[in-house]
């Protein structure tokens, strides 16, 4: 009889493990597919000529804060190699780019959300990401995606030129950087946590 239990109770453990990973495995899919679809909705305008404010990396945050990093990195993944396949401008290393910045984001997130304890933790949680999201993109954009613009659109002078009408104290590669694209991925950065945590509160009971 007790072995007979013990098989039982045993079986229902089973059982209930795979229907949470499943579950899990839905839900990633569902957020990855949603942020491949926000990352093809483009405003009206853009930011030095090729900057997008867009909030593709909602989804990878809340995979994050209810998963942990990994499930963000996986969301993160999932959305770029699909934006590569189906719809890339640069034959995928744009893509490479956004996913480099974007688990550099997600990760310390991650990390710290589900190690630390109280109000704390949202306000570290995200600072943490917002400094990995900056960082990354200085050495990222620095090294792989204004090149390759300016590779696209006829060399680094035209490139400078075109962004210098926006920010005129921009004279080169490390100044498009730093004084360009460093400060739109702070006030991203900021907008993506605001936006990420507040989805994850509304929807947290619904996705654990």
């Amino acid at each position: 009889m007790n072995n007979a239990m013990t098989q039982s109770n045993g079986k229902k453990e089973a059982v209930h493990s795979s229907l949470f990973t499943t579950r899990q495995l839905v839900t990633l899919a569902m957020l990855s597919a949603l942020a491949y679809v926000l990352m093809l909705i483009h405003l009206p305008f853009k930011y030095l000529g090729f900057l997008e404010l867009e909030f593709s990396d909602v989804p990878a945050v809340i995979a994050s804060l209810v998963y942990g990093p990994v499930a963000g990195v996986v969301v993160e993944l999932i959305k770029n190699v699909i934006k590569a396949i189906t719809a890339t401008t640069t034959g995928g290393i744009g893509e490479l780019a956004n996913f480099l910045i974007s688990a550099c984001y997600v990760i310390p997130v991650g990390i710290l959300f589900q190690r630390l304890k109280g109000k704390a933790k949202v306000f570290e949680s995200f600072a943490a990401g917002i400094a990995g999201f900056v960082t990354a993109g200085v050495v990222v954009n620095y090294f792989i995606t204004v090149p390759l613009y300016a590779n696209l659109f006829g060399g680094m002078d035209v490139v400078v030129g075109a962004v210098a009408a926006t920010v005129p104290a921009i004279k080169d590669l490390a100044t498009i950087v730093i004084l360009g694209i460093t400060p739109f991925n702070v006030v991203k950065g900021l907008l993506v946590s605001f936006v990420g945590y507040l989805v994850y509160k509304l929807f947290r009971k619904s996705l654990v």
